[in-house]
């Protein structure tokens, strides 16, 4: 037998394993940003809202007690609005893979890629690995960024089913309405612009006009697992 050639494809499942791994790594990366954005927010910004509050504090107590009521008043907003910034994200794919799926779609699609995002999450009988969940929200912010490039999209209906084979994946999506100034016919079908992503990362779309809607489905297969006493 002879070795195969370097230059022969991968095969299907080379592949998609090689797509999932490239989903990953979007969600590591996005990690990696969220993370280097709070160290640069505790080690500047968070120190000079220190430094105000007690520069703050030292004058207001210099000062009769109307001024300093509302120089009070003023730490106050600026305490409250340093705890907000200092709020630690809840997404971590190091959590629990459930809690992470759904902080990762609360924190990265609800409000930021579509106006509403609706869920219904059948994972507990065979939860999704670390990994599986990075796909997932990897997959659904590349469809949706995909199929509506410029704004968000208006309501979305996503489901997720995990199952001995793999994680199953629904998304449905009510794109945002025609570009002020232009007609809705001129707007290309979001099936349109989905398709080379779709085909890239192994899911089906379609586009529904009587809904004004576009859906895609994607399967994360799990690898098989050894037979007992192998």
């Amino acid at each position: 037998m002879t070795a195969p050639s370097g230059d022969e494809p991968p095969s299907a499942d080379t592949a998609v394993a090689r797509v999932h791994e490239l989903l990953r790594l979007v969600i590591d990366l996005q990690e990696r940003a969220q993370r280097a954005a709070a160290d640069r927010l505790h080690d500047g910004p968070m120190q000079e809202f220190t430094a105000i509050l007690l520069e703050l504090a030292s004058v207001r107590r210099r000062l009769p007690a109307g001024p300093a009521e509302r120089v009070l008043a003023v730490e106050n907003r600026l305490r409250l609005t340093t705890v907000g910034l200092q709020a630690p994200s809840v997404f971590r794919l190091a959590h629990d893979a459930r809690a992470a799926l759904i902080a990762g779609l609360t924190q990265r699609v609800d409000g930021l890629l579509v106006d509403r995002l609706d869920t219904e999450l059948r994972v507990e009988a065979h939860p999704p690995t670390l990994t599986e969940v990075a796909v997932v929200l990897g997959a659904v912010q590349l469809l949706l960024t995909a199929g509506s490039p410029h704004r968000r999209g208006e309501h979305a209906w996503l489901s997720a089913e995990s199952g001995p084979d793999g994680l199953a994946l629904r998304l449905r999506v009510r794109p945002p309405g025609p570009r002020p100034g232009s007609a809705a016919d001129q707007d290309p079908a979001p099936a349109a612009l989905l398709r080379p992503l779709a085909d890239l990362i192994g899911a089906t779309v379609t586009d529904d006009p009587a809904t004004t809607t576009w859906s895609a489905a994607l399967h994360v297969p799990r690898p098989p697992r050894p037979a007992a006493g192998r």
